[in-house]
């Protein structure tokens, strides 16, 4: 992916929001704007003052939405609600919700520490064991979010009454119907044989649920350590194995699904995807019986994430940050097969 010029319109909301961050933000004379091509379901900006203080902007895409992913205020609330727990948050330093300022609501949280764990290349600037050790401090910050508490946290209202599986299904079946282009016969397949599964899972009490839970979703320090978990647009409650099955997915998705290369997680050191679901267990005294299901489920819920990452590209609706259409295209079916194989 690579930046590319403004449009009028992304130059006119960045002066909007640039006024803002100046009147309510506290950034101070001229603003270095930075889009970053990671976190596809909103844009985000690192935004440098003229006194060298960073912070980050997050805004939905333009154009029509679909799904409840772009609501960057939810997402900055929950941020706000975990920011006293022991899950590693940046702290919220304001919120737009007014439209008409920028053209969508938006808001700014601090800049944290270190840098995003973001490909093979930026893990291996650690050592072997550096990269043991963090592997399992990723499980350890997910042993963390599950152990919070909602009602002290604020978090009640993310509760949902019908149980998480059923709910993903329901809703991804949806968001495919909104965004898909073509038939893709492995979407379906998969999508029945989840419903099939279903009644045979062991229940386990909801908890809360990053949904895009993965190293490259993370700042990492020098020391190194964990300093920011990021992109809480997908965040729910659910089941314990949701975000397990996910960083799954990422760890062992077929090649041609990641760009620009393979996972953080495939180079020499980080512990193998079977060693990190028995340190998860270890911690959270969660069953992990179930896990491939949830592996297949987090596969085919990016497929169809995917599919509509593609169309907000063929429309041009991701700022400045472009991508090769034909690639966010192939990939769907690469996931869509994967999930099915996994199943």
């Amino acid at each position: 992916m690579s930046g590319m010029a403004p449009t009028d319109k992304d130059s006119a909301a960045r002066d909007a929001m640039a006024g803002w961050l100046r009147s309510s933000a506290g950034l101070l004379g001229e603003l270095r704007w930075r889009q970053v091509a990671g976190g596809l379901s909103n844009i985000t900006y690192v935004v440098t003052d003229e006194t060298g203080q960073r912070v980050v902007v997050r805004r939905p895409p333009r154009g029509e939405l679909t799904g409840g992913a772009h609501d960057v205020l939810r997402e900055a609330r929950i941020l706000e609600a975990l920011r006293p727990t022991a899950v590693p948050v940046p702290a919220v330093l304001g919120a737009c919700p007014d439209p008409e300022v920028a053209g969508a609501p938006f808001y700014v949280m601090e800049h944290a520490a270190g840098a995003v764990l973001e490909s093979a290349g930026s893990a291996r600037r650690f050592t072997p064991r550096q990269r043991r050790r963090l592997g399992f401090q990723l499980i350890d910050v997910l042993s963390d979010l599950q152990a919070v508490d909602l009602d002290v946290a604020g978090l009640a209202t993310l509760r949902r009454g019908t149980p998480y599986l059923e709910r993903q299904i329901r809703r991804w079946n949806a968001q495919w119907k909104a965004t898909a282009s073509r038939a893709v016969p492995a979407i379906d397949h998969v999508s029945f044989r989840l419903q099939k599964i279903l009644p045979t899972l062991t229940p386990q009490p909801d908890c809360l649920v990053h949904g895009d839970f993965r190293f490259g979703n993370v700042m990492v320090t020098d020391e190194p350590g964990i300093s920011a978990l990021l992109d809480w647009e997908l965040a729910t409650t659910g089941h314990p194995l949701a975000d397990l099955g996910f960083l799954g997915a990422r760890m062992r998705a077929p090649a041609g699904v990641l760009e620009p290369g393979p996972d953080p997680s495939a180079v020499d050191g980080f512990p193998a995807y079977g060693e990190l679901a028995g340190r998860f267990h270890q911690r959270t005294g969660v069953p992990i019986d179930d896990l491939e299901v949830f592996v297949a489920l987090s596969a085919w819920r990016w497929a169809i994430i995917a599919e509509g990452i593609h169309r907000r590209f063929a429309r041009g609706e991701m700022g400045e940050v472009r991508a090769d259409v034909a690639w966010h295209r192939r990939r769907v079916e690469l996931l869509a097969t994967f999930a099915a194989d996994v199943l």
